[in-house]
């Protein structure tokens, strides 16, 4: 846990994991392997990838490749459909409120599927989002493989690179998660929160464990909104 960031944290923007935080299923991946029948097989890959035998580009190849099997012809509209029951948790509406009407910026920083991240960012009216982005060519159809634009276990290199994007100093960053993928997210973060969380790593990396999202929110806005009356304007970088 970070010693002394309510002297040193000036929250602007505030970034959020999607998957088992914004909305109720823990893994959009994995959603998806049990819609299509492949867990099973999909579960070696992941070992792989843990192991450290393939990069992020080729577990993102053989998952895709996994589900074409399933379901040749997979089309952009068809994962559309599988993820329609999938909708943000109600606090997730209010919490954006809050953190809004406080003058903070919000993003989604997931490793989750984008065709679920982009769906959620267009129904809480987030601008701004960062996730693996899957293939499809100009039909619409699905190509094995993808964008590895955020790899799961490297959020903090997402977070960083967004931050710089809207100009802001990771001073002025607080991270929302809920996982192991998000340990480095929130250690990048000048504060992190934990909601939800389901590895006790992420207890114990978090500045605060909350009961739920505007929970989450309100103890940002405390502890950011200080600083929005003096300051004025984002800090000099």
């Amino acid at each position: 846990m970070a010693g002394g960031w309510a002297e040193r944290c000036r929250i602007r923007l505030v970034a959020f994991d999607v998957d088992g935080v914004l909305v109720p299923i823990r893994s959009s991946w994995g959603y998806v392997h049990e819609r299509l029948g492949v867990s099973g097989e999909a579960s070696r890959s992941y070992r792989w990838f843990m192991d450290g035998r393939i990069g992020y580009w080729e577990w993102m190849f053989l998952d895709t490749s996994l589900w074409l099997e399933a379901r040749p012809g997979l089309t952009r509209w068809d994962l559309e459909e599988l993820f329609a029951p999938v909708e943000p948790v109600r606090e997730a509406y209010d919490a954006v409120r809050i953190l809004r009407e406080a003058g903070m910026d919000v993003a989604l920083v997931s490793g989750g599927v984008d065709v679920l991240v982009s769906k959620v960012a267009r129904l809480l009216g987030v601008r701004h989002w960062v996730s693996p982005r899957l293939a499809f060519d100009a039909r619409g159809f699905l190509v094995p493989g993808g964008d590895p634009a955020l790899e799961a276990d490297r959020k903090d290199r997402a977070v960083l690179s967004l931050a710089r994007r809207l100009g802001y100093s990771m001073r002025e960053v607080a991270f929302v998660g809920d996982s192991y993928w998000d340990l480095r997210g929130m250690r990048e973060a000048c504060l992190a929160v934990a909601v939800n969380p389901v590895d006790d790593r992420v207890v114990e990396e978090a500045d605060y464990v909350a009961r739920d999202l505007v929970d989450a929110a309100l103890f940002i806005v405390e502890h950011g909104v200080a600083w929005r009356g003096s300051a004025g304007s984002k800090e000099s970088k």
